[in-house]
Formats: C-alpha cells, structure tokens, sequence
C-alpha cells in the first residue's frame, strides 16, 4: 500500500526556454520550469511593460 506522499503527481511545464548567447548560432540545452500543481491561466491577455534600460528609452 502506497502513502499519498509517495505517489507523484503529473507535473505540468510551465515554461520552456533555450537560450543562445551568440545571435542563434549556438543554444543552450533546454530548461523547463514545471510545478505539480495545475495553475490557471493569468486572468490578463497582456504581460506588464517591459523595464529594462532599452526599453525605457
């Protein structure tokens, strides 16, 4: 007999990301963020504004 605590959960991917530090020519291997809790999406169709320095311009 199995405790709740040993069964595991599916996980979900949250996000998936490669990243490449030489414009493409090069990529990282891919990184997922995942969580065990299946979460709703963000109530808002928009991401906030970006603050980066670029971007302030």
């Amino acid at each position: 007999m199995t405790s709740k605590r040993a069964q595991k959960k599916p996980d979900f991917t949250l996000l998936t990301i490669r990243v490449s530090r030489d414009s493409g020519k090069t990529w990282e291997p891919k990184r997922e963020v995942r969580s065990s809790e299946k979460l709703a999406p963000l109530p808002i169709g928009a991401w906030p504004m970006c603050e980066c320095p670029r971007c302030l311009k």
